[in-house]
């Protein structure tokens, strides 16, 4: 008896020590169907357009290159009805961002298919090209410079080329910007490459076009009203149909006339790589021949530098495998001023001419 109460005293000892000691600790409710992306300290807002990014959009907008990258966000957190599910997204002036609680957080953000939903258009297959890095799987090119901008965001810390851009789902296709210039573009499935005329690569603004696009309003039925017979049979009217522009096929032109590139059009282009030159430098002229979207190689090509009103030639060269030929002026032979060039090539048989100049200092 005296050992089973002893026994008895020592455990309610220890029963009421433990209780003294707890602590009671609160913990957070939790609801399963909430997917938002978790808050950070502060939202990052942008008085530019009146939105502020959070939580993980925040820290992936950061991490893969913010403005440059992105644009600004043109919208709050959503709700979004994708291909996938619904999720919560946010677009960006060139991207939608979406959040998706069932992945891990390095692969909790992904980036919508904004290419893919915005350009339908199908064209064949290409083959794959020397220089450039092809895509098996769509079946497309991607060639310099554009090629570069896409193999260089997978060595940043942040998300790979495949998470930022996606696969090539076009040719390399020529334009005009909103300025009526012309330019050189490519789709990828999660948005759109430009080269513009100032040699400048920048990402389309997929993200403000996929929202206008999506609120235009929906147009709405109207109740059919028989038209009455006429004795004369009516004409139909012709429907202008849109010319596509011709995929242009041609690589980065090699050294010395990779500097102040133009875009590539159909035709014939010249420039001088140093807009204005002084001694000792020496100026480059070069000229690219394009014809049916392919390099025109080879095509006899010579030039002409105007001295007053002395047309003055110079040595013919054919173009290369990249469809240029490069030309050599030497500067400090030349006067001071502004030198016209006349550029005149000959390719299967039908010629081509432009002008260009540069300025001696």
């Amino acid at each position: 008896m005296h050992r089973w109460r002893l026994a008895f005293g020592l455990g309610l000892m220890i029963i009421c020590i433990s209780v003294a000691s707890w602590r009671w600790q609160p913990v957070a409710a939790q609801n399963p169907e909430d997917d938002n992306p978790p808050a950070v300290e502060q939202p990052l807002c942008f008085s530019t357009t009146g939105f502020c990014i959070n939580g993980a959009f925040r820290r992936y907008w950061e991490t893969n290159g913010g403005l440059s990258q992105f644009g600004y966000p043109i919208t709050a957190e959503i709700r979004e009805t994708t291909s996938n599910g619904i999720f919560t997204a946010q677009y960006f002036e060139r991207a939608r961002f979406e959040y998706h609680p069932e992945h891990s957080r390095q692969f909790e953000v992904e980036l919508g298919r904004l290419g893919a939903e915005l350009y339908l258009v199908r064209h064949e297959r290409e083959t794959a090209r020397a220089g450039c890095r092809y895509f098996e799987r769509t079946g497309f090119n991607v060639c310099e410079p554009f090629r570069t901008k896409w193999e260089t965001v997978g060595t940043t810390p942040g998300a790979t080329s495949l998470e930022i851009y996606g696969l090539p789902i076009s040719p390399l296709l020529i334009g005009r910007d909103s300025a009526g210039n012309p330019i050189s573009f490519q789709w990828f499935e999660r948005g759109r490459m430009e080269l513009h005329q100032s040699n400048l690569i920048v990402l389309g603004l997929v993200g403000v076009e996929y929202r206008n696009r999506e609120q235009q309003p929906r147009p709405t039925a109207t109740p059919v009203v028989p038209i009455p017979p006429t004795p004369e049979p009516i004409q139909p009217t012709a429907i202008p149909t849109a010319v596509l522009p011709i995929p242009i096929n041609v690589p980065f032109p090699d050294r010395p006339c990779h500097i102040n590139v133009p875009a590539p059009v159909e035709g014939i282009q010249a420039w001088a790589t140093l807009p204005e030159v002084s001694p000792p430098e020496d100026e480059v002229v070069c000229v690219r021949l394009i014809v049916n979207g392919e390099a025109a190689h080879p095509a006899f090509v010579n030039i002409y530098r105007y001295i007053g009103n002395e047309r003055i030639p110079g040595t013919g060269h054919t173009t290369g495998l990249d469809g240029t030929a490069s030309f050599v002026f030497h500067v400090r032979d030349l006067p001071i001023g502004t030198i016209p060039v006349e550029v005149v090539a000959t390719f299967e048989g039908r010629e081509y001419r432009t002008w260009t100049s540069f300025i001696h200092r």
